[in-house]
C-alpha cells in the first residue's frame, strides 16, 4: 500500500469511526472492504459491506491535503479510484490532482481549494442522491493549469443540476462545454474582484442547451465562443473580452453587453428572442450577419473603433443607433450597405438628423467603392465625386453657398470688363486669331439654347451659359442642404 492509499484510507476510517456505532464498527474489516470489497478474496461479509454502504449514503466524507498522482498509462483506474468508488459523497479539500480525470459514477463530489496540474475532464453521472444543500458548488476556489472539458459523454443533466454553481471563484485557462444540458449556473466570481486579471481565459460552448443565463458580467476574458447552442440569456455587462462570437445559436433571454469592452463582436446565423442591449459598449469591430432580432437591438452610445458590418439583419423593431460613435478608421472600413441599414433605422422613427448624418457616410462609402471598382472617367464616379466636392452629399450648406457667391462674382467681373481675353504680349497674332475663332464658335453654339438667352451677354454667350449652369447647380445643392438641416 503506497502513502496515498494509506493516507486516504486513514481519513475515511477516522470519519467512519465517528459516525458508526462502535458496536458495529470493525476498523480492520472496513479497511479491507475499502480495498477489496467483499467476497471470495475478502474476509468482509456481505452484511458488513451493506451496512457500510448504507452509512456512506447518508454522510459526506472529507478528503483533505492529499496529492493524487497521475495514474500509469496501464491503469484503467488508479487504486485510489477504486477506494473512492466505495463512497457516495466526497468533498475534496486542499487536494492536488496530477491526472486528467477521476471517473466515479454514482459518487457526488465537491472540490474546494484544489489544484489540477493538467487538463481536467469533469465526470458527473448518476450521482444525484438528494442530499445536496443550497449554494452547493462543484468547484470552489480551484486552480486549473490546463483545459477543462464538460461533455455529454461524461456527465448527465440530473447530476449537474444538483449544484447551484459549477465553478465559483476558480482559475481556468480554457473551459469547453460540449453537447450538455445546463440547468445551473456555470461560472461566477466575487463581484468585480477579478475584473482586470482573467480567471477564465477562454470559454467555448458547442451544442449546449442552457436553461440558465450565462452570467459573465464584470469579468475579463480572452475569447468567448458560443456555437450551435440554445441559451437562456447572455450577460456580459461591464465585462472585457478580446473576441466574442455567437453563431448558429438561439438566445431565448435577454442579451446584455452594456458598458462592455470587446475587441471583436461577431453574431451570425442566430436568433435573439429578447432585447439585445449593446448600449455604451466599446468595441473594435462589430460584425452582425444573418441574424434575427425579435425585439429591439439597442446600440445607443456604442463606440466602434475599427469598423462595423451589418448583413441580412432582420428585426421586428427598428434598431436603436442613437449617438453611435464611429472613429475615423471605423468610418473608412465600414461599407455602404451597413450605413444604409443604420440610416433606414433612423428614418423608421423619423430621426432625420441622424438619418442625414448616416446618408452622408453612406455616400462616402459609395465613393470609396467606386474608386476601387470603376475608372476615374466613369459617369457615376464623376457625378458622385462632384456632389462630394460641392456639398459633401448634402451635408454642407456653407460650401455650395460659397461656390454660388464666387461664381456670381466671376460673372459680374466678366460683365463689367466685357469678357476676358488673353493679353497680346503672351500670344502672337495667329494664336489670338485662332482663340477668337474658337470663342465665336462656342458663342454661336450657346445661342442655340434659346431658353437661356435672357442670362447671356453679347460676345460672351458661352461663358454666361456655363456660369449660369454652375450657379443653378450650386443653388440647388444649397437648397437641398438647407432643407435637410431644417427637416432635422
Amino acid at each position: 500500500m503506497d502513502k496515498v492509499q494509506q493516507a486516504l484510507i486513514g481519513q475515511i476510517l477516522a470519519q467512519l469511526e465517528s459516525i458508526v456505532s462502535s458496536i458495529f464498527f470493525n476498523r480492520v474489516h472496513a479497511a479491507e472492504w475499502l480495498q477489496q470489497g467483499y467476497g471470495l478474496e475478502s474476509d468482509v461479509s456481505r452484511k458488513t459491506a451493506g451496512r457500510l454502504e448504507r452509512t456512506l449514503q447518508c454522510f459526506t466524507i472529507e478528503i483533505s491535503d492529499l496529492t493524487f498522482p497521475e495514474p500509469d498509462n496501464s491503469e484503467a483506474l488508479p487504486v485510489y479510484g477504486n477506494i473512492l468508488r466505495k463512497l457516495k459523497r466526497i468533498r475534496f479539500k486542499n487536494c492536488s490532482f496530477g491526472g486528467k480525470e477521476l471517473s466515479l459514477p454514482g459518487v457526488t463530489q465537491w472540490f474546494e481549494n484544489c489544484s489540477f496540474r493538467g487538463g481536467w475532464v469533469v465526470h458527473c453521472t448518476a450521482c444525484n442522491h438528494g442530499y445536496t444543500e443550497p449554494n452547493d458548488l462543484l468547484f470552489d476556489g480551484c486552480d486549473f493549469n490546463g483545459d477543462v472539458l464538460i461533455a455529454d459523454k461524461f456527465t448527465d443533466e440530473t447530476s449537474l443540476k444538483q449544484y447551484s454553481c459549477l465553478f465559483w471563484n476558480c482559475s481556468v485557462e480554457t473551459l469547453n462545454l460540449y453537447g450538455i444540458s445546463l440547468n445551473t449556473r456555470l461560472w461566477s466570481t466575487y463581484d468585480g474582484l477579478f475584473k482586470e486579471q482573467p480567471k477564465l481565459n477562454n470559454l467555448s460552448l458547442l451544442s449546449v442547451r442552457s436553461s440558465r443565463a450565462l452570467e459573465l458580467g464584470c469579468q475579463t476574458f480572452s475569447k468567448i465562443q458560443i456555437a450551435s447552442s440554445e441559451v437562456a440569456g447572455i450577460n456580459l455587462h461591464g465585462g472585457k473580452v478580446r473576441h466574442l462570437s455567437v453563431s448558429d445559436t438561439e438566445c431565448r433571454g435577454a442579451c446584455s453587453l452594456e458598458k462592455a469592452e470587446i475587441g471583436n463582436v461577431q453574431f451570425s446565423d442566430s436568433t435573439f428572442e429578447r432585447p439585445v442591449n449593446l448600449s455604451r459598449m466599446n468595441a473594435g469591430y462589430l460584425d452582425i450577419k444573418r441574424v434575427d432580432f425579435e425585439k429591439v437591438l439597442a446600440c445607443n452610445e456604442v463606440t466602434i473603433t475599427r469598423g462595423i458590418t451589418l448583413r441580412s439583419v432582420r428585426h421586428a423593431v427598428a434598431p436603436d443607433f442613437v449617438d453611435m460613435n464611429l472613429s475615423a478608421e471605423a468610418k473608412a472600413d465600414t461599407d455602404r450597405e451597413t450605413f444604409r441599414l443604420i440610416k433606414h433605422s433612423f428614418e423608421a422613427v423619423a430621426n432625420r438628423i441622424e438619418a442625414n448624418r448616416f446618408f452622408g457616410l453612406e455616400m462616402e462609402a459609395y465613393r470609396r467603392e467606386l474608386r476601387e471598382q470603376q475608372p476615374w472617367h466613369s459617369r457615376e464616379r464623376v457625378l458622385v465625386a462632384f456632389n462630394h466636392a460641392v456639398s459633401r452629399h448634402g451635408q454642407s450648406y456653407s460650401r455650395p453657398l460659397f461656390l454660388l457667391l464666387l461664381t456670381a462674382a466671376v460673372n459680374a467681373w466678366m460683365i463689367t470688363n466685357n469678357g476676358w481675353q488673353v493679353p497680346e504680349e503672351f500670344v502672337n497674332e495667329a494664336v489670338q486669331a485662332n482663340l477668337q475663332a474658337i470663342s465665336d464658335a462656342l458663342n454661336n453654339f450657346a445661342r442655340g439654347f434659346t431658353l437661356a438667352r435672357p442670362v447671356m451677354h453679347p460676345s460672351m454667350e458661352f461663358a454666361s451659359l456655363v456660369l449660369a449652369l454652375l450657379m443653378s447647380t450650386f443653388l440647388w445643392h444649397f437648397l437641398v442642404a438647407v432643407r435637410r438641416f431644417r427637416r432635422g
